[in-house]
């Protein structure tokens, strides 16, 4: 009797085992569509403009040029990451060097905090049309750049260091899969950042929410992956701008004049991607 059980219990794990096995198998050729565009290394460039206004409801523009770096993989068992490296190369103040922007030829950094960052997510893909259509829900975690001016004004030049941001969020994208080696996705995150810079004479911590909606394309010729994209950011500030007698631009304030600093609304943008699969 003992032997008969034992010998049942050696073949129900056997079996187990094998319907295991065959689980993760048709998971895999379910997602193997999606995998030869979504692991991948890739270059990036984007132009943006952003709108930025003050208290007063005063507004003024300015253009960036970013570089990035992004390394994706979604995993056979349907676990899928994405890290992503940026910097901004350039930005351009719209002919409105408005006092409190940052913006002018005295000022090191501009109202626009975001100067450089890494952030990953980490994400499950649910195929919900076999070799069609994706939808992968995902976390993100990442540490970015503050170095708004009013920031390092707030902090009397010191400490730069600790002028960033931890963010943390979540998201969704949606890819259909168009041609076996053409792939639309949409993709939309909301993201909260702590201000970590420990602001000094009497102003709040600059924590602040961004929902960022992205509509992109990628093509994989030959495992090389061309991409594009476009994209908007709105910023939801969680205190309310700090005041200083210190920031200026083009035009010239009276000693002691109370100013409004200017704070990031909306950014939008493009960018192109040259990359490979692996």
């Amino acid at each position: 009797m003992n032997y008969t059980n034992k010998k049942n219990n050696k073949v129900n794990k056997v079996l187990l085992g094998l319907l295991s096995l065959t689980s993760a198998s048709a998971f895999a050729v379910e997602n193997a569509a999606f995998q030869r565009l979504d692991t991948q290394v890739s270059l990036g460039y984007a132009f943006s403009q952003m709108s930025l206004a003050n208290g007063a409801q005063n507004q003024t523009l300015q253009q960036s040029q970013t570089i990035s770096l992004d390394a994706e993989r979604l995993f056979d068992v349907g676990v899928w990451v994405d890290i992503n490296a940026y910097i901004v190369s350039s930005t351009n103040s719209l002919g409105n060097s408005a006092i409190g922007t940052g913006q002018g030829p005295v000022q090191p950094a501009t109202q626009d905090p975001f100067l450089g960052g890494v952030n990953a997510k980490v994400g499950y893909a649910f195929p919900l049309i076999n070799q069609t259509i994706q939808l992968t829900p995902y976390l993100l975690l990442g540490r970015n750049t503050n170095l708004a001016m009013s920031t390092i004004l707030a902090n009397n030049y010191s400490n730069v260091t600790n002028d960033y941001f931890y963010s943390g969020g979540l998201g969704g994208r949606l890819e259909y899969l168009v041609l076996p080696m053409l792939d639309l996705y949409l993709d939309q995150s909301i993201v909260y950042n702590w201000d970590q810079s420990a602001p000094l004479n009497g102003v709040q911590p600059q924590n602040n929410m961004v929902y960022t909606t992205t509509l992109g394309i990628k093509y994989n010729v030959s495992k090389f992956l061309l991409g594009a994209n476009v994209f908007y950011n709105n910023y939801q500030a969680m205190a309310a701008a700090p005041m200083s007698t210190q920031l200026s631009g083009g035009n010239v304030i009276n000693n002691g004049d109370q100013v409004s600093v200017y704070q990031p609304q909306n950014n939008f943008g493009g960018m192109i991607t040259v990359g490979m699969t692996y």
